[in-house]
């Protein structure tokens, strides 16, 4: 499956590597083999960050954002596509689909209903929108890519069939329906989802705090600490982080000593940080600073 919430962390710590002199550094890595821990006591959360967490956390009741993380289809994985394992034949099979050079040698099947369903681990069913077969060949076909204006190969559709997979949700494991593509000379289909994710778009913007978002990824059992991914450059030096709690969610925010201007690697990176908590975690949600969407564990992605 094409990339995982993991890219999250990647994407947060590259808003961070403007400041750093040199060229482009390798993927987020964490630093060290042990996380920061933040110690035996809370550390209650201050400043500017102290504020934006409390806007977040003052949004999240009643809002469309926990509607959908606890009754509706939220993935917690990437869900734009899945392609078979060692997808491509050769680079330019692959430059044209990434460039959306792609032919119809089939009839796409008509969506009848405009619904689907999506069906959870706990038994519960969940009727949603659907996504046409065309859409996504609209989708498909509407990308431009590596190609340019210098590509001459083009893959064939040959076949579009209905299917499903299993994803990772805010609510556990759900089957969703799928369209599967054949393309000319490929055994196994390119996988595509037929149901529109209900999870909304990011709350209220902020300004990237410097060092302060973070990325969760793991709970303990007793639910007192949390340890998540703080983003920072390869010169900074992260310190323990602080919690805004309240009775229905927790944002975490990580502080990070940025060095004093000279030369670095570039090098975005992400370290393991523990938060301690005044009381377990429980239900309450962690609800990302930068953009006040709920979090899911990673480790709990397998």
């Amino acid at each position: 499956m094409r990339g995982r919430v993991a890219a999250a962390t990647a994407a947060v710590a590259l808003l961070l590597v403007g400041g750093c002199a040199g060229g482009p550094g390798p993927q987020s890595t964490a630093v060290g083999p042990a996380p920061v821990t933040a110690g035996p006591e809370v550390r209650a959360a201050t400043g500017d960050a102290a504020r934006r967490a409390a806007e977040v956390t003052a949004a999240w009741p009643g809002s469309a954002a926990r509607q959908a993380w606890e009754h509706g289809y939220f993935p917690v994985e990437d869900t734009t596509e899945w392609r078979p394992a060692g997808a491509f034949r050769s680079g330019p099979d692959e430059a044209a689909y990434l460039s959306g050079h792609l032919d119809l040698g089939t009839t796409l099947p008509v969506s009848v209903s405009g619904t689907a369903e999506v069906r959870f681990a706990d038994g519960s069913r969940l009727i949603v929108p659907q996504r046409s077969a065309k859409e996504v060949f609209a989708w498909l076909t509407g990308r431009s890519g590596v190609c340019a204006t210098r590509c001459d190969g083009r893959l064939t559709v040959t076949a579009v069939r209905p299917g499903t997979t299993t994803v990772a949700t805010s609510r556990g494991p759900a089957a969703i329906p799928v369209w599967e593509f054949t393309l000319s000379g490929y055994d196994r289909p390119f996988r595509y989802p037929a149901v529109r994710s209900q999870a909304p778009a990011a709350g209220p913007s902020a300004d990237a705090f410097n060092g302060s978002a973070t990325v969760l990824d793991s709970v303990s059992a007793d639910g007192l600490v949390v340890t998540a991914a703080v983003p920072h450059r390869s010169c900074d030096t992260v310190r323990p982080g602080e919690v805004h709690e309240t009775d229905l969610a927790v944002v975490l925010i990580g502080r990070v000593d940025r060095a004093p201007a000279r030369a670095c690697d570039g090098a975005p990176r992400s370290t393991p940080v523990e938060f301690r908590l005044s009381r377990p975690l429980g239900a309450r949600t962690v609800l990302g600073l930068a953009d006040g969407r709920p979090q899911f564990p990673l480790g709990r992605l397998g």
